[in-house]
C-alpha cells in the first residue's frame, strides 16, 4: 500500500474534460484523494482560498500541460506556488508530475521533471498516470475499478436504512424519496424508494 496520497490537478479550463477523466482514474484507486476544482469549489466560495487549501494539502501536483495551460496565468500561479512549497518544505516526497497533452514545451524550470505523455484516455494512459503517482501498477483494471467505486458511492451498507442507497443507481441523483405503505388486508408494511429525477424505484417488505 502507498498510504494516503492527495493529488492536485492543475489545468486550464480548455482541458477540463481531460482533467475530470484523470481525476476519475485516480479516484478508482484506493488511498488516493483528488483535489479537482469542479469537485471542491461550491458557488459563493472563494476560489483563491479553496485553491490554497488544496495546494497546502497535496502530496502530488499534476500539471496538465498544453498550449492553453502555457498561456494561463492561473496555471502559472498554481505551478509557482507548488514549486515554492517543494523548495521550502522538508518533505522530500512532494512531487510535481507534468502530464503532456500536446507538444507544447515545458517551462525550463520543469524541463528535467519526469513527465507523462497523455494521448486519448486509453487504459495505457490510465496505467501511466497511476504509476507516476503511486509508483506501482493500478490495483485493478478499469472496469473493475469503476464498478468498485460505483458501489462505494451508491450503496452504504452500514447506514442502517432499509435501502442502503446514497444515490439513485440509475442516474446518480441524490433526490430520493422514501415512503412507507401499509397493506391493512394483509397486515404487511412495504418500504418504497424512488428517484425524483429519473423515476427509478425499488421496494421491499
Amino acid at each position: 500500500m502507498h498510504g494516503d496520497l492527495t493529488v492536485f490537478i492543475s489545468h486550464n479550463s480548455a482541458n477540463k474534460n481531460i482533467a475530470r477523466e484523470i481525476g476519475l482514474y485516480l479516484l478508482s484507486e484506493d488511498n488516493i484523494n483528488v483535489w479537482f476544482d469542479e469537485w471542491e469549489i461550491d458557488y459563493g466560495e472563494s476560489i483563491p482560498e479553496k485553491v490554497n487549501v488544496g495546494l497546502g494539502a497535496c502530496t502530488h501536483f499534476l500539471l496538465l500541460w498544453s498550449m492553453e495551460a502555457s498561456e494561463s496565468h492561473w496555471v502559472e500561479r498554481e505551478r509557482n506556488s507548488m514549486l515554492h512549497k517543494m523548495m521550502s518544505s522538508k518533505n522530500k516526497n512532494l512531487k510535481i508530475i507534468p502530464i503532456l497533452l500536446d507538444n507544447t514545451p515545458l517551462p525550463m524550470i520543469l524541463a528535467d521533471f519526469l513527465s507523462v505523455k497523455y494521448s486519448d484516455g486509453s487504459e495505457e494512459d490510465r496505467y501511466k498516470v497511476i504509476k507516476a503517482v503511486t509508483g506501482g501498477a493500478p490495483s485493478r483494471n478499469l472496469i473493475a475499478a469503476i464498478v468498485k467505486k460505483y458501489n462505494e458511492l451508491i450503496f452504504d451498507n452500514e447506514s442502517g436504512d432499509v435501502f442502503s442507497v446514497n444515490a439513485c443507481p440509475k442516474c446518480g441523483s441524490q433526490e430520493l424519496k422514501r415512503q412507507t405503505a401499509i397493506d391493512d388486508e394483509r397486515d404487511e408494511i412495504y418500504y418504497v424508494v424512488n428517484c425524483k429525477k429519473c423515476n427509478w424505484s425499488d421496494w421491499t417488505q
